[in-house]
């Protein structure tokens, strides 16, 4: 079990937020959160607890991009992985009426023609 060794509130001038970083005593990241723009005494009062939903996030990008993360300094990844977490829940919510993508065709259908061909090779 990871145990909280230390908090850190960081501010990022290049990107223009706050960052809530917990540690565990290994010095590993265990809990982030973030919010855009300067107004600390804000996010001291509502984003200073670790979104489990980004941290895991940042958990898994370790992994999938291991040369990435070791390119660069443990702030640079972990922002790039705030840029790319929150991409990709405000894509989620601006085409939430579509759901899926069986949904998001079936809708298409009704504007083009679908061309469907088969790619397995019978032998």
């Amino acid at each position: 079990m990871e145990e909280l060794d230390r908090v850190v509130h960081q501010w990022c001038d290049d990107n223009d937020r706050w960052m809530y970083i917990e540690y565990d005593r290994d010095g590993m990241v265990m809990g982030l959160n973030f919010m855009q723009g300067d107004e600390y005494e804000c996010f001291k009062k509502d984003w200073c607890v670790s979104d489990r939903g980004l941290t895991e996030f940042y958990k898994q990008m370790l992994y999938t991009f291991p040369i990435e993360c070791n390119k660069t300094s443990t702030l640079v990844f972990i922002n790039k992985c705030m840029w790319a977490y929150h991409s990709a829940i405000s894509s989620r919510d601006e085409y939430a009426e579509e759901k899926t993508t069986h949904d998001y065709l079936k809708k298409c259908r009704r504007h083009c023609t679908i061309y469907k061909t088969n790619t397995t090779v019978d032998r």
